[in-house]
């Protein structure tokens, strides 16, 4: 039996994403393990006014931005051979986007991206912090490097 049967790599899209998604590569090689994508879309833009929140609603901008996320992810699940039912876009709270695919398809091992923290930044948290202490599987956070 594999030490994991199932990889569950969460990307943001960042210059850095590389070195996980390298990791994930050589990981899933080594254990055997099949591999899924997940990204969150996390970032709607939300101006406060006088009378609440508002959503803008411009549906062109919003389309082509879900398309541009879209294209991103389906490169790199093509080139890491990822089949598309296990390919994840999602809108929501990076964490509890992340640990509730990872429960729905029984992943055993989480793999995020980690940048350094200071200052506040390292008070708040961060996504990879998160996950790992509230999935109920291994995660394993990837130091990130400028590059």
């Amino acid at each position: 039996m594999p030490v994991y049967q199932h990889i569950l790599l969460a990307v943001d899209f960042s210059p850095q994403d590389s070195q996980v998604v390298q990791k994930a590569r050589i990981l899933a090689r080594q254990t055997g393990a099949k591999l899924s994508l997940i990204h969150v879309l996390d970032n709607i833009p939300m101006p406060d006014t006088p009378y609440g929140t508002v959503i803008p609603l411009d549906t062109q901008i919003s389309y082509a931005m879900l398309e541009t996320e879209k294209q991103k992810l389906n490169e790199v699940g093509d080139g890491l051979e990822i089949d598309p039912d296990r390919r994840w876009l999602v809108w929501g709270e990076p964490r509890q986007e992340i640990i509730r695919i990872a429960e729905q398809e029984k992943i055993d091992l989480i793999m995020v991206g980690s940048r350094g923290r200071h200052g506040l930044a390292l008070l708040l948290g961060s996504t990879a912090n998160s996950v790992l202490h509230h999935a109920k599987c291994d995660v394993l956070a990837v130091r990130l490097q400028d590059d």
